[in-house]
């Protein structure tokens, strides 16, 4: 019995500055009208080739560059091709091999994209779909119409707590682009107000002990955690086996994933459904943030 396709959907935080036009909606049609993909690793491109501006629902399509005119090789006499064969060769100069879709979703009040990171046996990590958006955020047409605009891959908020409780703890690092708020009050909004006050993209904190004594981080820097999961990173180091070892959460995306019947649900059926899931941990992680205001000043 074969076994259930699986789904898995992560996020990525968008922030346009607070002296530009935030609309997500049209940054992410813009995007899709260039209709230029961004080399994410090797010969992989990933680009965004639909967006309806009404559902807010678009396809990513990933795909492979190839050097048509580069050397071949030939299985049938297992060595170099032969420039006779090469001549046989005729693919048109507008179609890519290895194609694969991926569903993806804006929440434009969150201002986060979700996105499917595995359907159909395929992939499309988190850190690919990131440098995307770091590269595609740098094009002229995007600056010119929105300013600077970063994008964060969301970090799971657990993987960060944990790297918080690790034993021995001795030092804790929050790095912190400057976050988009739009409303309502607390830490990630004064951060990203002390940033826009000094001409400031990045918030950097450190808290590192130099005796024998363990770091044992307070409310702040749990709430600082959040807020570094989503617009930055958390790295910590702590003595295991007696060695000074590093920890991040660069590679911990926030992920929802389930399996199911495509008989019985359609794959953007349970896309939403996931989506849903995860944009709501991440709204209720910002409320939670709202609930008490803290100075970033410490």
């Amino acid at each position: 019995m074969a076994r259930p396709p699986k789904l898995e959907v992560s996020a990525i935080n968008i922030r346009i500055s607070t002296d530009e036009d935030r609309d997500y909606s049209a940054l992410i049609a813009t995007l899709a009208e260039q209709r230029k993909g961004v080399r994410v690793y090797g010969d992989s491109y990933v680009a965004i080739s639909y967006f309806d501006e009404s559902s807010k629902m678009g396809i990513l399509s990933k795909y492979t560059e190839i050097d048509i005119d580069g050397d071949w090789f030939d299985l049938e006499d297992f060595d170099a091709a032969p420039p006779e064969k090469l001549d046989e060769i005729s693919i048109p100069e507008s179609l890519r091999p290895n194609l694969a879709q991926f569903y993806f979703k804006l929440d434009e009040d969150s201002h986060v994209v979700l996105f499917s990171s595995y359907s159909a046996s395929k992939s499309l990590s988190a850190r690919s779909l990131e440098t995307y958006f770091a590269q595609a955020l740098r094009w002229s047409v995007i600056s010119q119409k929105f300013g600077r605009v970063e994008a964060d891959i969301i970090k799971s908020y657990d993987e960060a707590e944990m790297l918080l409780r690790m034993p021995h703890l001795k030092e804790m690092r929050f790095i912190i682009g400057r976050p988009n708020t739009d409303i309502g009050r607390g830490l990630a909004e004064e951060i990203e107000e002390r940033l826009e006050r000094e001409n400031g993209d990045e918030y950097e904190e450190v808290v590192r002990t130099k005796t024998e004594k363990d770091l044992v981080p307070t409310e702040r820097s749990f709430n600082l955690a959040i807020v570094a999961s989503e617009n930055g990173k958390v790295q910590t180091k702590s003595l295991v086996n007696g060695i000074v070892t590093t920890h991040t959460t660069e590679d911990s995306p926030l992920v929802e994933k389930d399996t199911y019947d495509p008989e019985v649900q359609s794959e953007l059926s349970v896309f939403n459904r996931l989506a849903s899931t995860l944009i709501s941990k991440v709204n209720q992680m910002r409320d939670r943030l709202r609930e008490k205001t803290t100075d970033p000043n410490g």
